[in-house]
């Protein structure tokens, strides 16, 4: 009877029992060639934009010719498979964004690690701050490129062309204040707690603001395509490839933290969640001997609540 109830658990179960560094490999991987394929179709896809949006007015046609390209031909595709030149700045973004993903949940490669402080989550926070501040830039050059397209504001140069180092200098500030401004709001949504769900809901949020802004930037996307048939640069496009890459970024930790979750769930119920001594004879003790941090209830307290 035992054996038949422990049957279905453990089959339903199996994705926690595998192991962590086999789960993150085949993701990472998995992640990395989706990630190459979809971009060389977007690239090609946007690069095949013709002239006919211009005379186009129907929004049928938009969508079809211009808000997603233009299919190329498989001869065209597989070439840009295998450019060297593309394939290397590919894999370099690609490397970026899995180095980030890794920097954001470091905290929770080990919990009690480090005895009496545990492992901080500011460089996950750090992370969390500078991808807003991408976020932040992929709207100003969303709606920098819709202005100049539409009522003829040309936001580069009446303001950028005057700084050193014009566009770069203007992206490194846009980014810097927007990290400045959002990590300290970071910092206070960041409640303490298991460093898991901490991280989670840091991913949590980060995803739903990069759909927010996505969905804000379609129409301006795809306004700005009647007015244009070269696409590839324009500012709506950077705009949401920039929210593309935060939204894949957001998405892995948001896959794997309910998992190490879950896994972590036993381990926490037998050990101090601050030092990660093991707790496992002194359960109803009310602080940890280890480091003094309150454990749980003792029954004496509960029952005084109750």
């Amino acid at each position: 009877m035992n054996t038949r109830e422990t049957k279905p658990q453990i089959r339903n179960d199996w994705i926690t029992r595998i192991p962590k560094w086999l789960l993150l490999s085949c993701f990472w991987i998995l992640q990395a060639i989706t990630l190459y394929l979809l971009q060389a179709l977007s690239y090609q896809s946007q690069g095949a934009v013709g002239n006919d949006i211009e005379e186009s007015d129907k929004f049928l046609e938009i969508l079809r010719n211009g808000f997603f390209g233009k299919w190329p031909s498989w001869e065209e595709y597989s070439d840009l498979l295998k450019n060297s030149e593309f394939a290397i700045v590919i894999f370099i973004a690609i490397a970026l964004l899995t180095v980030a993903q890794m920097i954001f949940m470091l905290p929770a490669r080990k919990p009690g690690l480090t005895p009496g402080h545990g492992r901080s989550i500011r460089k996950s926070i750090a992370v969390a701050g500078g991808a807003i501040g991408f976020l932040l830039l992929g709207a100003i050059a969303g709606i920098g490129g819709f202005l100049d397209e539409v009522y003829e504001i040309n936001l580069e140069s009446e303001f950028i062309n005057d700084l050193p180092g014009q566009s770069y200098t203007a992206i490194a500030i846009i980014i810097g204040f927007g990290w400045l401004v959002a990590t300290p709001f970071l910092i206070k949504f960041s409640k303490p707690g298991r460093k898991e769900d901490v991280l989670a809901r840091l991913s949590k949020k980060l995803f739903i603001g990069t759909i927010i802004e996505v969905a804000l930037l379609i129409p301006l996307d795809v306004m700005l395509r009647r007015k244009t048939s070269c696409y590839c640069w324009a500012g709506t496009y950077w705009a949401l490839t920039i929210c593309g890459f935060i939204g894949v970024f957001a998405l892995g930790p948001a896959v794997f933290l309910p998992i190490l979750s879950k896994r972590r769930k036993t381990w926490y119920s037998g050990h101090c969640g601050v030092c990660g001594y093991d707790m496992a004879g002194m359960l109803d003790a009310p602080r940890c001997p280890e480091c003094g941090t309150g454990w749980k209830d003792s029954p004496s307290k509960q029952a005084i609540k109750a």
